[in-house]
């Protein structure tokens, strides 16, 4: 492309720095600058380039790029180098060309040669377009960082959504079928009963004794973690810590439990320090002590142990849940506490249940400022382990 001297000057008068020189100024300069013609997708020039030219869009448009991304984009009678026209700087950023493209190239030294010849200053004023560009950039960094924060914020709120989510579906799958189970044999034994208690040995009434308490204490049970937890997700549940007696609040669980434990012909017994006391929610403490050994009875066959013991640091107070179970596979152990994965294995005499204690525990124990682990063999047992901070005064 060909560019008379008129249209050279015309694109020359664009350029900020050279907005006060005199007619001749731009005459001459217009002789000795080149027009440049690059291809479509064409490079310019790349980030590191040393500066030394600033570019005028004759005809068609040039893209800016910092590193992959595309920053801004030039079309006709649009300058861009600015920036890197002095010696102290190299390029901070790519240009190519979108479409075959003709620029005119005005570099340092052509600004010089017109310096020379009429004794003017052309160089320093180009420090002013500069302050120009790096405060654009600068604007550029913070728009950059506010898109971070926000892309940041976006995720969480996705992760949160994902686990409200998973907590209705959960919800809804405990409501569904496993708060129906214990219902279905109250009803189906009691309606046993009803119609042919007349026609049963004093054994088979006794059986049927038996499958209504232990279908009503389990679905009591359910029910009051499900109300638990639910209070959990609305924030509705209050953390009241006061001096705790461990020694009396765990024996107090195991006495409770001991009746579910004879059934099975598993021996249940506390080994607690008699002095034992923390800073705690009792009610919460007490869920999770129970929660635990309730989960051990269900996963320890006939003839099994199961032992609570503490241990206790200057930092942390640890309650250990001990059984000679089924144990868990290592894959399971992760996904036990997740409100996200389905983890359930009936018992060891077919007892069921929905694994949302062990979420409950989680939750209750981190109130603590303290984790829930589990060490477990398969065919050996299970050890759940809680613990809590050892306040010594009021939070």
């Amino acid at each position: 492309m060909i560019l008379s001297s008129k249209a050279k000057i015309e694109l020359l008068q664009k350029l900020d720095f050279l907005a006060e020189q005199d007619e001749k100024v731009f005459k001459y300069l217009s002789e000795i600058v080149e027009i440049k013609n690059v291809a479509a997708r064409g490079c310019i020039f790349t980030i590191g380039d040393p500066g030394g030219a600033v570019y005028i869009i004759a005809e068609g448009c040039v893209q800016i790029h910092d590193e992959d991304h595309i920053f801004i984009e030039l079309d006709q009678w649009k300058s861009f180098g600015e920036y890197a026209l002095i010696d102290t700087d190299t390029r901070s950023a790519s240009a190519r060309a979108k479409i075959d493209t003709v620029l005119l190239e005005c570099t340092q030294a052509n600004l010089r040669d017109v310096e020379s010849k009429f004794d003017i200053k052309i160089i320093d004023t180009v420090l002013t377009p500069l302050q120009n560009i790096k405060k654009r950039m600068m604007i550029k960094d913070q728009l950059e960082e506010e898109l971070t924060r926000q892309k940041i914020m976006i995720e969480k709120q996705r992760k949160e959504l994902e686990s409200l989510n998973a907590t209705k579906d959960k919800f809804f799958s405990i409501i569904a079928h496993d708060l129906k189970n214990p219902f279905a044999s109250l009803i189906g034994a009691s309606d046993f009963l009803v119609n042919s208690s007349d026609e049963l040995t004093s054994d088979q009434l006794k059986n049927f004794h038996e499958i209504i308490n232990q279908s009503a204490r389990g679905g009591y049970r359910l029910l009051e973690n499900l109300l638990e937890w639910a209070r959990m997700q609305t924030d509705n549940i209050s953390y009241k810590p006061q001096q705790v007696d461990l020694w009396n609040l765990i024996n107090e669980v195991v006495n409770l439990l001991t009746g579910s434990a004879e059934n099975k012909e598993i021996q249940l017994s506390a080994n607690i320090d008699e002095n034992l006391t923390a800073l705690a929610d009792e009610n919460m403490i007490n869920t999770v002590v129970r929660n635990l050994v309730s989960n051990a009875i269900k996963f320890t066959p006939r003839g099994g142990t199961i032992t609570v013991s503490s241990k206790q640091t200057e930092q942390f107070i640890e309650i250990t849940v001990a059984d000679n179970g089924i144990g868990i596979a290592p894959e399971k152990i992760d996904k036990l506490f997740r409100i996200d994965e389905k983890v359930t294995q009936n018992g060891t005499e077919n007892e069921t249940g929905t694994g949302l204690g062990l979420i409950l525990c989680k939750e209750f124990v981190e109130k603590h400022k303290g984790e829930i682990r589990i060490e477990s063999e398969l065919g050996k047992g299970s050890k759940f382990i809680f613990s809590m901070a050892n306040y010594k005064i009021a939070l």
